[in-house]
């Protein structure tokens, strides 16, 4: 069977069988190559490459290049879609979700501590509690003074965002706020075991690997960070519904 099921090859030029031989023969490596790496690789222009492309039927390079993932790939590779199932949580998240969210809606002031791609998390899920009225506010700035800030404050809930529940500045920060009858603690974390959820009064954990590139580039996933927040957000918008 012809690949693609382009079967007219005495149509294709030179050039064209050139391109057809190396990719049917490096289907796994073409996947996730550029137009320009196959082009250095079988030494043609790019234009030729996009022409061989059209010439197969397809409107796009990355068009043909999805057609390859799914009918070339093993069947048994990864989905490389799902991203989150049951087992990234413990068997009673949902019941976490629902405690968490009455006792935000019984606070006065709630504070979203996160750093790197964690910040980007907090802010959205404060952003989205200030728009169902709740006084929120974010901080990314592990040095900002909130315990100054919240001294004369109470009815308060620090929610702390961190994949590794380790990191060191957030930590001196809530340390504050550990025996601070008028503050809760709540974290968000990958680490159940880790400093930060031990030092919170509620802990939503998940089961999710770190990953770190060049040690400081954070790219774990935060979709069950997500997951969590979305959670929480239906919950409190389902209470300010009735």
């Amino acid at each position: 069977m012809a690949f693609f099921g382009f079967k007219d090859l005495s149509s294709l030029s030179s050039v064209d069988m050139t391109l057809y031989r190396y990719i049917t023969e490096n289907t796994e490596k073409v996947i996730y190559m550029r137009v320009r790496d196959i082009a250095k690789n079988t030494h043609v222009s790019n234009s030729s490459v996009m022409r061989f492309v059209h010439k197969m039927g397809f409107n796009s390079f990355p068009e043909f290049k999805a057609f390859i993932n799914n009918k070339y790939r093993g069947s048994d590779e990864l989905d490389e879609f799902e991203f989150i199932t049951k087992e990234n949580f413990s068997p009673d998240i949902k019941n976490q979700i629902k405690i968490v969210a009455d006792q935000l809606f019984q606070c006065d002031n709630i504070i979203f501590l996160g750093m790197g791609s964690s910040s980007f998390i907090a802010g959205y899920t404060a952003r989205q509690l200030a728009s169902l009225g709740y006084n929120t506010s974010l901080v990314t700035d592990p040095f900002y003074p909130l315990h100054e800030r919240l001294r004369n404050t109470t009815n308060n809930a620090l929610i702390c965002f961190s994949v590794s529940g380790e990191t060191t500045e957030l930590i001196e920060l809530l340390n504050s706020f550990v025996n601070d009858e008028d503050t809760t603690i709540i974290s968000i974390t990958g680490s159940p075991t880790s400093t930060i959820a031990r030092m919170s009064r509620f802990a939503l954990t998940y089961h999710e690997k770190e990953y770190r590139l060049h040690r400081y580039y954070d790219l774990s996933s935060q979709i069950p960070a997500m997951y969590i927040i979305e959670g929480i957000i239906r919950v409190l918008r389902n209470q300010s519904e009735n």
